[in-house]
Order: C-alpha cells, then structure tokens, then sequence
C-alpha cells in the first residue's frame, strides 16, 4: 500500500544523516507516497475530540489495517537507517483545526517500547497556516526551539523516542491540518 521513493536509495548516507540530525535524531522524507489513496480508505473512519492539558485535536483509533502495511514497509528500511530494531507500527489518524495544537512533550514513556515516532501529512482540503511540528534542542540549562518543520502534503517525519526529543504541533492558525502519525515498535 505505501511507495519508497528515490530518496530512500541510500542508506549509508540516511544512516549518517540520521545520527547528525539536529537536535535530536530525526529524518524528512518528501517522497513518500501510498499507493492507494489514503483518504479513502480515512472516509469511513470515526475521529473524535480530544482535549487535555497539553493537547486539543481530533483523532481516530488504531487503524490496525493501515498500521500493518505502513510497518511492513517502513520497517526493514528505518530498522537499517536508524540502527532501531523497529519491526511494527501503530498509526492514527489525525485532524488539528483552527485553535488546535499539541504542546511540547515527549513521547518516551517506560513501558511501552516506542522506538520511532512519525508524522506522515497527507494533502489538506483547505489551505494550512501554522502546525509546524517543532523541534526543541534540551541543555541543563535551558530548552530552546531548534526546528520547525512543515507539514507539506506526501512529507514523512521520523525521529527518535526518547527523553530528549521534544516536540510540539503548533497551534493551527487557518485551514485544516491531516495526518497519520504514530510509532513504530520492536
């Protein structure tokens, strides 16, 4: 169901490019394409509102069909670039509309094995401003916004779980914000 493009070819030089990643370890892949249309298959799920104290936005459940072919084909290729044993993945769908934004966090947590998280943003209905995926460089001292990456239509976004690599979704300013994000496991 999903298509590597050209840009995943070379994997010594994603392998090299992963591990100098800045501020943490991470990947943008802009060639990364389902081979059947994704919203289709979305057409049928149910999202719902979520809301707490660092998040509001709207998500579907575990959409384990998807989940399932996006780590078959996914997996081999990320396990190699990132030295991670990652062999599966879990994805949901996500909606952010105006007002909705998710602060920084990260989304290590003990217990659940999540090596790898990943943004795939899929084209909007309606023209975006803000919900940039931010990135954040952490010292002793001080946490400081290190990158903003946007969330162009067909873009994959990986980067390493761990206790350092917050993130954040920014607010969304107009337009709406789709995509299927998640995490990939041993």
């Amino acid at each position: 169901m999903w298509s590597l493009g050209p840009g995943w070819r070379d994997e010594a030089a994603l392998a090299a490019a992963w591990r100098e990643a800045q501020p943490f370890p991470h990947l943008v892949f802009d060639d990364v394409v389902p081979a059947t249309p994704v919203l289709d298959v979305l057409d049928d799920e149910a999202v719902v509102r979520q809301e707490g104290d660092i998040f509001c936005f709207e998500a579907s459940g575990d959409l384990h069909e998807l989940s399932a072919s996006f780590g078959a084909v996914l997996a081999p290729p990320l396990a190699r670039i990132t030295g991670k044993p990652v062999t599966r993945a879990e994805l949901r769908a996500y909606a952010y509309r105006p007002g909705h934004y998710l602060l920084p966090h990260s989304d290590h947590q003990d217990g659940l094995e999540r090596l790898l998280a990943f943004a795939y943003y899929l084209p909007s209905p309606e023209p975006l401003t803000g919900g940039e995926l931010e990135l954040y460089r952490q010292t002793p001292e001080r946490i400081d916004s290190a990158l903003l990456i946007s969330p162009e239509a067909n873009r994959l976004v990986v980067f390493d779980v761990s206790d350092v690599s917050l993130h954040q979704v920014r607010e969304v300013l107009a337009g709406l914000r789709l995509s299927l994000a998640g995490w990939f496991y041993p």
